[in-house]
């Protein structure tokens, strides 16, 4: 394929994402440059290539990267890594034309992780599509997808326990289900981030080390998507929005002078506003 057929196919997926927002493909490509995905900690400008290729996914599973239904973690290795969060994932599966309900369930069993709270040892989904006579089951154990707190501060994980097996359990059954493939959530992305390659001296083979702790940040000047401190910060305000109801969690939102969670630049002050949402999530449940 020479270069003209290229750069035709790269704007017409332009063109074709620009349509969905109402504007014009060079302020689209702009907007997603200086919202979406902006320069890295390193100050790495991503390439339009690897806009490209975020596009294409976005643009395949038909998903808003301006709601953080879809955003993307620059590889260290180049390219970038498509994450979708839990209402994402959703939003695919209730797309499908033959998906047909799904089912929860969880084990009687509970422990209490490390930092955590009380939940099931392991959660189940069951997910019904009209086109087959049995259903998709999965089944994921809290041991092997909690994660712990990072860098000394409690995340999701930690302050909604079964909230997170829940939401992990029903991205499981989803891709499972519908076969999607491609993207990867919060969890997978950071993973996939913070692996870093060795050489076993013994077998002289490629293996991954589990990824180490964030380095302990109470303030950062500019966050970006790179930052999953700043996005696993995000992701609690989503879980604390469910909890609360969104009269209440944009009450207390509006009281701190924001009207949405992303207009938060200092972890610090993110952090402060989550724990009064979590005084009165708390409250709620022993009142």
């Amino acid at each position: 394929m020479d270069k003209k057929a290229i750069a035709k196919k790269e704007v017409s997926l332009l063109g074709i994402m620009a349509a969905k927002f109402n504007l014009a493909p060079d302020v689209f490509l702009n907007t997603i440059k200086a919202t979406v995905m902006k320069p890295g900690k390193d100050g790495r400008i991503p390439s339009n290539e690897e806009i490209a290729a975020f596009l294409v996914v976005a643009n395949k599973y038909n998903l808003d990267p301006f709601t953080n239904e879809i955003f993307a973690f620059p590889n260290k290795k180049g390219g970038i890594i498509p994450i979708v969060g839990v209402d994402g994932f959703v939003t695919i599966m209730n797309r499908q034309p033959d998906y047909d309900g799904y089912e929860p369930f969880y084990s009687e069993d509970e422990v209490t992780p490390e930092g955590g709270k009380q939940c099931p040892t392991w959660a189940e989904v069951k997910i019904y599509r009209k086109d087959r006579q049995r259903p998709t089951i999965v089944r994921e154990y809290l041991d092997e997808v909690y994660v712990p707190a990072r860098g000394g501060y409690p995340g999701p994980w930690q302050t909604h326990t079964k909230r997170m097996l829940r939401h992990k359990t029903l991205i499981q059954g989803i891709r499972v289900a519908f076969g999607i493939t491609g993207v990867y959530d919060p969890d997978e992305g950071q993973r996939i981030l913070e692996a870093q390659a060795v050489e076993d001296k013994t077998s002289g083979k490629p293996v991954v080390n589990m990824p180490e702790a964030i380095e302990d940040k109470t303030e950062m000047p500019q966050l970006t998507g790179a930052d999953y401190t700043y996005k696993d910060m995000l992701e609690e305000f989503e879980v604390c929005k469910e909890a609360l109801g969104e009269k209440a969690y944009y009450k207390i939102l509006g009281a701190a002078g924001f009207t949405r969670a992303n207009e938060i630049k200092k972890i610090a002050e993110g952090k402060t506003i989550l724990a009064e949402m979590d005084k009165v999530i708390k409250a709620d449940e022993n009142g």
